[in-house]
């Protein structure tokens, strides 16, 4: 008989909210083994969702927790349901496990709040092994507690080629609420940024899906799920400049009714003068790109050196193919200067995005630029500064009369120059980690 797994987003409020997309990827990895369902709870009560983990009684009990924001939730989580499982005699026996990049940074706390496991890092192999064997201390991609000490086993495999996943078991994940349908087309980054966590949990590697699986990813959520809105969720989904153009071919072939969505680094974006060209005649009419500095001396100290120019050179190509760019400047940098952030509104103006966010920086752990951190948390000033400085932005004439002319012109970059003048209006640029 299959296990009985239920894996679970908790109870959190976000600003980068990734649904059920990662726990529909895992679902499918152990399907054919277990018996899985999936909750989206992230707008569930406590009370609530542990209401709905009592009534599956599942046997493997699985949370995910994408960042550190993510942490505080899932431990209120673990100990609101272990609470509840102590006070009903003869409640059914579960195994806590909790993944996701937020857990492999901060497994001591989970491990702490009652978990009975933590995967560290990539999570289909760890799970499969899981479930095959149930709970080892020292197996591979996992940490867990032995008395008081804390057991971490050795690193995980990667998975190469990631063609061997099964497709996202889309069937067991709940409709996303905003209309807007995650796939992978890569995972990880070949860079090296110094502020990025991304590298921490991938190593430095770069993986792909082939074209031929990413086409027929897109073709399956248009024809099975009636998406019309799609975010490939890749770190940087330009690191290989002939993918990119490979995949957009086969994608113009199909003459998709979808909007889709991608984050790429500047310099890779215009590393040929045919990939803004080939992603616009594909539909991804809305590329975000992180700059978070244009001071020259902070890109070295974080190993991004892009210059102002090179940023200026992909916003401006996009803006000629009619795609909407969005950029994102990161606030309080290891070496920032007062006199840095003052002039961080015209440095981003002069590069010109269509829309900007600037966001506080988090100092998360293991990261090389820092050292002495007793908190992971963001400096408060530091979050006034970003919001205020990303209304700034979206309220400068400078923006306006760019976003006007996009309206008039027409087209899907005009629906999303609409649509961050409507942000603005309504107040809903905020900081909620």
């Amino acid at each position: 008989m299959k296990k009985k797994i239920l894996l679970v987003k908790p109870p959190e409020k976000a600003s980068f909210n990734f649904g059920t997309f990662s726990l529909g990827v895992l679902a499918a990895a152990i399907k054919n083994q277990a018996d899985v369902s999936i909750i989206d709870a992230t707008d569930y009560s406590l009370e609530y969702t542990v209401n709905q983990i009592f009534l599956q009684k599942p046997e493997i009990l699985g949370i995910t927790a994408m960042g550190l924001p993510s942490i505080k939730p899932v431990e209120l989580l673990i100990l609101h349901f272990l609470n509840r499982k102590r006070k009903i005699q003869n409640s059914f026996p579960v195994k806590i496990i909790v993944g996701g990049h937020g857990a492999s940074m901060a497994y001591n706390n989970l491990l702490r709040a009652g978990a009975d496991i933590v995967v560290i890092g990539e999570g289909e192999l760890t799970l499969q092994q899981i479930v095959k064997d149930g709970i080892k201390p020292g197996a591979p991609g996992t940490t867990c507690l032995v008395g008081e000490k804390t057991i971490v086993g050795p690193k995980q495999k990667l998975i190469r080629p990631l063609d061997l996943l099964l497709p996202p078991a889309r069937d067991l994940m709940p409709i996303p609420p905003d209309g807007i349908h995650l796939m992978e087309t890569s995972r990880g980054c070949p860079h090296d940024c110094g502020f990025c966590e991304t590298t921490r949990f991938y190593k430095k590697l770069w993986r792909p899906f082939s074209p031929n699986r990413v086409v027929n990813e897109v073709l399956r959520l248009i024809n099975d799920y009636n998406a019309w809105i799609i975010h490939f969720a890749d770190d940087n989904f330009a690191a290989n400049p002939n993918r990119v153009i490979e995949i957009c071919k086969r994608l113009k072939k199909e003459q998709l009714p979808a909007l889709i969505m991608a984050s790429a680094r500047a310099d890779d974006l215009i590393s040929m003068a045919d990939i803004i060209p080939a992603m616009a005649s594909a539909n991804i009419l809305r590329i975000s790109v992180g700059v978070e500095t244009l001071e020259p001396e902070i890109s070295k100290n974080i190993k991004k050196n892009i210059t102002s120019e090179e940023y200026k050179k992909a916003f401006l190509l996009m803006r000629k193919h009619g795609i909407f760019s969005v950029a994102s400047f990161i606030i309080g940098l290891p070496g920032e200067k007062p006199e840095m952030r003052q002039r961080a509104l015209d440095l981003a103006l002069e590069v010109a995005p269509d829309s900007a966010h600037f966001l506080p920086f988090l100092p998360l752990p293991d990261l090389p630029i820092i050292s002495g951190q007793n908190s992971f948390d963001p400096n408060s000033e530091d979050i006034r500064d970003a919001l205020e400085l990303t209304l700034q932005f979206h309220n400068h004439r400078t923006t306006h009369q760019r976003l006007h002319k996009a309206v008039k012109q027409g087209g899907i970059r005009a629906l999303l120059a609409q649509a961050a003048f409507d942000k603005v209006k309504t107040g809903k640029f905020k900081y909620n980690p």
